[in-house]
């Protein structure tokens, strides 16, 4: 039985996984696939998998987590609740279930999912587990001023929030694909997104907040990873550097290093030396 749902499926360029969770939700609501501009067969894979295929309007913001695309998402979603989701993702039945029942009862308005999260092809052993708001209702949550990866402010009851039972039946299996290059490549955008976005907002550059961060990001990550030897050991300290990366470029951006400005004092230390030639 479909639910009152729209799976919104963000994606770039992802037709060797599109088919997978496109096929996983199609029984349960929905399907409204939100593309970057791919320039595989991402669209042509989507159509012909029964979702429907959407360019997503650009909004001159690098994270997908803004008030803009939700704005657009509302206006083509024909359902009250929103699965904000991406195509490494799959569903178990039992879960999905719940989301349909759910969908369906007027006083639960904002999900809180446990998300299992598997790394470098290892399946048997989590590399992290968390707990993310990505079922609601659309009219509960206002992406206004949200931070990459923040799922925008919850304006309901605290009464209407539920919170899913930290269950393998429950939780959503996040095969996350990632090897070294794929990993520098992506965090260190989305490094930037959320130094800039530090920046703007007044946050100041602290040696104990970035060593903090590092901390905290390996200890989450390793809680888990443990399990899986040399390779969860990795996937700790790499969060841990993506961490790092955050605080350098809020240093970067506080003290103006560019490439342009380091190479101007190299100048001036250079043209004084050369004057000594003379």
């Amino acid at each position: 039985m479909k639910g009152k749902i729209s799976f919104i499926i963000f994606t770039y360029n992802e037709e060797k996984r599109i088919k997978y969770v496109i096929e996983n939700l199609l029984n349960y609501g929905e399907v409204l696939i939100l593309d970057d501009g791919s320039t595989d067969n991402t669209k042509k894979i989507s159509e012909e998998s029964g979702a429907k295929y959407f360019v997503r309007p650009k909004t001159g913001k690098l994270d997908v987590e803004n008030q803009e695309t939700f704005d657009f998402i509302k206006s083509i979603a024909a359902n009250d609740w929103i699965l904000w989701g991406f195509a490494d993702y799959i569903f178990p039945k039992q879960l999905l279930e719940k989301m349909v029942e759910i969908s369906f009862q007027d006083n639960k308005k904002y999900v809180f999912i446990p998300i299992y999260t598997y790394l470098l092809g290892v399946t048997n052993k989590l590399m992290n587990k968390c707990f993310y708001p990505n079922f609601f209702r659309k009219e509960v949550v206002d992406f206004s001023n949200n931070r990459i990866h923040g799922m925008g402010k919850y304006l309901g009851k605290q009464t209407e929030i539920v919170y899913l039972d930290d269950k393998q039946e429950n939780a959503i299996r996040h095969f996350s694909l990632y090897n070294l290059d794929k990993f520098l490549g992506n965090h260190w955008r989305y490094a930037q997104i959320e130094a800039h976005q530090k920046f703007e907002a007044g946050d100041k550059f602290s040696l104990s907040y970035m060593l903090g961060a590092m901390l905290r990001y390996f200890v989450v990550y390793y809680k888990y990873s443990y399990k899986c030897g040399m390779r969860g050991l990795i996937v700790a300290l790499e969060y841990a550097f993506f961490r790092f990366m955050v605080y350098v470029k809020l240093f970067e951006l506080e003290n103006d290093i560019t490439l342009e400005s380091i190479e101007k004092n190299y100048q001036k230390e250079k043209i004084k030396l050369l004057s000594e030639l003379k």
